[in-house]
């Protein structure tokens, strides 16, 4: 079982280090539904606005991977973010690089969107280079917005002394700004494990790849960033004592973009030597025709901006329909990578209940070993103990026999003193017995001897 283990293992750790052959710049967010929550989080910085709320920018500041940080300023002509000078104050205050960034609206002049942004995102308070924040163009067509974002940002270039940097997402910068800004430094939004892919040869320099980022001392999710390969933060470090500041005679007004307009329509020429009649009829199918081929020329461009539209649309699906398929593949990817990991888990608990059970096992076969050896060892104790007895009986009976062999070698020597007392008493009785008799004997005859009288 550990064999096959050892081999799963292996063979996960050979496709994640070619995952990561792959794609280097591979990204994990914890949070984001198309991440996986136990994948390491990189990223180089963060932008905050209101949405933020109030920060903790002691505890943000503590995060060793946050570089730099983007703070939004302002937005169109009049809005100020309220917000805005404690972030940049207090960021500054706990190390953090900040800079500033304004929110462009199609609705106001950029003369005045300029002078709202500058009177917020004073020079000496800037890190970073400023930045333009281009999302919708509503209301603009693509001329009027490329148009509108370069003069912004020769102003900004005028003012601070630096390009500034533009960000915006992927399919806006192919379809709608393209090939005059490729030289700008550029941050990029695209919500997915795959870099962005620009055209016109534009690189760009920051990547805001999650706007789920969960951050120590912020409430709300933040926007993620990274640098490109390459890029650092001495890319986008701001220098302000190249700032050039205009007074307000210099500070023309620059008008906002203007519409399209129709071209005139023609005046069609009459013979001048002919009749009013023929004149008046003359000029009036004239002003027909011009009537009709302004008609035309306004269904031409009705058309043509249809057209645009369609077009503008069409990359827009195409970029959705691309990012479906990635989601798709993402999801497909983390699917299998779940599965994966419910395989792996799986193992590791199969594993953890055999190592368990042989923990028991081997548990169980040292009880029994212990038991065994107490037992034994209480047996040889007993046993001693019964040896030990054993022998305190074998002499104590051999005591007793001792004993008893004294007592009875006693009893023998009593009984054969009495019996050769005995004996000796009779030897003497006899002894006597004869003496007397002899002497009776003696005393008869003598009697005798005597009594022959």
């Amino acid at each position: 079982m550990r064999v096959y283990v050892i081999l799963f293992f292996t063979l996960l750790l050979s496709l994640t280090t070619h995952a990561g052959n792959d794609d280097e710049h591979e990204v994990k967010v914890v949070g984001d539904k198309n991440y996986s929550n136990n994948a390491a989080l990189v990223y180089d910085g963060i932008d905050v606005s209101n949405y933020q709320k109030d920060i903790n920018w002691r505890a943000t500041a503590e995060d060793p991977s946050i570089k730099y940080v983007y703070v939004k300023a302002t937005e169109g002509a009049t809005h100020k973010q309220h917000r805005y000078r404690a972030n940049i104050e207090n960021a500054r205050k706990h190390g953090v690089k900040v800079g500033s960034y304004h929110f462009l609206s199609t609705t106001s002049p950029i003369q005045k969107q300029f002078e709202n942004f500058i009177s917020m995102a004073k020079p000496e308070e800037q890190d970073l280079i400023p930045l333009l924040d281009v999302e919708t163009h509503s209301g603009w067509s693509a001329k009027q917005l490329q148009d509108s974002v370069m003069l912004f940002a020769q102003l900004l270039e005028d003012y601070y002394g630096c390009k500034p940097m533009i960000y915006t997402n992927v399919s806006y910068f192919n379809t709608l700004l393209g090939y005059d800004f490729r030289n700008y430094p550029l941050f990029i939004a695209r919500y997915s494990k795959s870099e962005p892919q620009l055209n016109f040869g534009a690189k760009w320099i920051l990547w805001q790849f999650s706007d789920k980022g969960i951050i120590s001392g912020i409430d709300e999710k933040v926007d993620l960033s990274r640098f490109n390969r390459g890029c650092s933060l001495k890319d986008i470090t701001y220098n302000s004592s190249k700032s050039k500041k205009r007074n307000d005679k210099q500070r023309q007004n620059v008008p906002r973009p203007k519409p399209k307009k129709e071209e005139p329509k023609p005046e069609v020429p009459y013979p001048a030597n002919q009749n009013n009649s023929n004149s008046n009829k003359e000029k009036t199918e004239a002003q027909k025709r011009g009537e009709e081929n302004a008609k035309k020329r306004k269904k031409m461009e009705e058309k043509k901006r249809e057209e645009e539209r369609k077009a503008e649309e069409k990359a827009r699906k195409e970029e959705e329909k691309k990012r479906k398929e990635i989601e798709k593949r993402e999801k497909e990817i983390e699917k299998k990578r779940a599965e994966q990991e419910k395989k792996r888990l799986e193992q590791e608990k199969k594993q953890r209940e055999q190592e368990e059970k042989q923990r028991r096992e081997e548990e169980k076969r040292k009880d029994r070993a212990n038991a065994q050896a107490r037992m034994k060892a209480d047996k040889d104790k007993a046993n001693t103990a019964l040896n030990d007895h054993h022998e305190q009986n074998d002499d104590e009976q051999k005591r007793m026999s001792d004993l008893k062999s004294a007592q009875q070698e006693r009893l023998a020597n009593e009984k054969s003193k009495e019996e050769s007392s005995k004996t000796n008493k009779k030897t003497a009785s006899k002894s006597t017995k004869s003496s007397n008799q002899s002497s009776a004997d003696n005393d008869e005859i003598k009697y005798n001897r005597g009594g022959k009288k």
